[in-house]
């Protein structure tokens, strides 16, 4: 079980670092996109189409991307200022139950999300020109990802008895 755990730990990193480098990627393309629509108005008096929808879209891979790697490295949103005012044992049931609860909440995300892109996939994005299944493929994907890194987290603790050890050594994400 200790070799599954390890062997899960190191892909899944691996995972998250490509959900952060393809988050990154997105949130530059965002800025570009932006910056774009703003010299259009503002510079050439034309207002690409475009521009927002891109935009919009682009924003939710960014946070869903980030919103995943955080809950691998452990500082999603949880139960912390009620966890650190109780027993040893009681905060271990919440810490268990806090990732628990985002694991859920990750597969409910991805399964309601894949139901609102296969309703609306012979739809077109009338300003992109794209399938109105993109507008879902961020919602989907950032849940497979929280399921997956929720699940990582529940397999540390029936293996190691405690959460992970929370954000890795050479993290890239940090809340400080």
């Amino acid at each position: 079980m200790q070799s599954l755990h390890r062997g899960v730990g190191a892909a899944l990193a691996v995972v998250s670092r490509i959900a952060i480098l393809l988050s990154g990627i997105a949130l530059v393309a965002m800025v570009l996109v932006v910056a774009w629509g703003v010299f259009g108005r503002f510079v050439l008096n034309d207002t690409p189409a475009w521009a927002e929808a891109s935009a919009l879209l682009l924003l939710a891979w960014v946070i869903l991307g980030a919103a995943a790697a955080g809950v691998r490295e452990g500082f999603h949103m949880g139960f912390d200022t009620l966890r650190d005012v109780l027993p040893a044992p009681v905060t271990r049931i919440f810490r268990v139950l806090s990732d628990l609860v985002v694991t859920v909440f990750g597969a409910a995300m991805a399964f309601y999300g894949a139901d609102l892109a296969l309703e609306v996939w012979d739809a077109t994005l009338p300003t992109l020109g794209l399938p109105g299944t993109v507008e879902y493929l961020p919602l989907v994907v950032g849940g497979l990802l929280i399921t997956l890194f929720g699940l990582e987290r529940l397999l540390a603790h029936a293996v190691t008895g405690q959460a992970p050890a929370g954000v890795p050594e050479h993290t890239l994400l940090t809340d400080a």
